[in-house]
């Protein structure tokens, strides 16, 4: 007969910290490796930005798969239920403020907050950031609501 096998504990804060520098490592090698490529024109150039992106997401993703499987049930549906309201909420208001940034007169606003002068990647690359953080801050906020009303 197996004796019986303990329960296995749920991940905690130090694998939290593990899987942020995980990240950063991550994403500082795929910068690295595209840097160290240089600069080619044309498809060589784009498959040099594509590869090593996608192998670092890649293992982005399988990491953050190990995390999800290492968290027990109450944290899994804090983060769901997160992710749901914070992240939709923050994408509702990062698309106000990229609107509002975009699609008006520039000396209407603030001089730290005027768009003028970039150009369509800048704007594009501008509002993908505006979205993401908007949705991140979202999430936390979220998250914190979620753990403070099942405490």
């Amino acid at each position: 007969m197996n004796p019986p096998s303990r329960p296995r504990r749920p991940f905690g804060p130090g694998t939290l910290a593990l899987m942020i520098v995980a990240g950063a490592v991550l994403g500082g090698a795929a910068g690295a490796v595209r840097s160290l490529a240089g600069d080619p024109p044309g498809a060589a150039g784009l498959a040099l930005t594509a590869a090593p992106v996608s192998v670092a997401m890649a293992l982005g993703f399988a990491v953050g798969l190990w995390w999800w499987r290492g968290i027990d049930e109450a944290a899994r549906e804090a983060h769901k239920w997160a992710w749901w309201w914070g992240g939709s909420g923050g994408m509702a208001v990062g698309v106000i403020l990229l609107l509002t940034l975009v699609s008006g007169d520039d000396g209407a606003l603030p001089a730290g907050l005027r768009l003028g002068g970039l150009g369509g990647p800048d704007l594009v690359a501008a509002g993908m950031w505006t979205v993401l953080l908007a949705q991140i801050a979202g999430y936390g906020v979220a998250w914190a609501i979620w753990w403070l009303k099942h405490r």
